[in-house]
């Protein structure tokens, strides 16, 4: 589960919603630190070709409610798995975290 202004969101819901789009092939969700005590929802997927954030918000609008929503979108070229083939949400978090300063 995540946290969105208190409110609980499903990972799966927003996985779901993200691949309805055509573009969008695969797609993981999970809170990210952005800066010391600030979270938010970010949307991690995979498709042939980067898809416009602005794009990906609106169609999300339309099928999430807007506390669910990802403030954040990144393409990758794979999502990680584990030997099950279960998706690992915690590597992706701590990947960007580690990328972006804040881990």
């Amino acid at each position: 589960m995540m946290n969105a202004g208190g409110y609980r969101v499903s990972p799966i819901e927003v996985e779901a919603a993200l691949t309805a789009h055509d573009d969008v092939t695969e797609a993981a969700a999970c809170e990210v630190t952005v800066r010391e005590g600030v979270r938010v929802i970010a949307a991690f997927y995979t498709a042939p070709t980067e898809v416009d954030e602005a794009e990906l918000a609106a169609f999300l609008s339309t099928r999430l409610a807007r506390y669910k929503c990802p403030r954040l979108f990144v393409r990758v070229d794979t999502l990680p798995r584990g030997a099950n083939n279960k998706l690992l949400r915690r590597v992706l978090r701590q990947d960007w975290e580690t990328a972006h300063g804040q881990a």
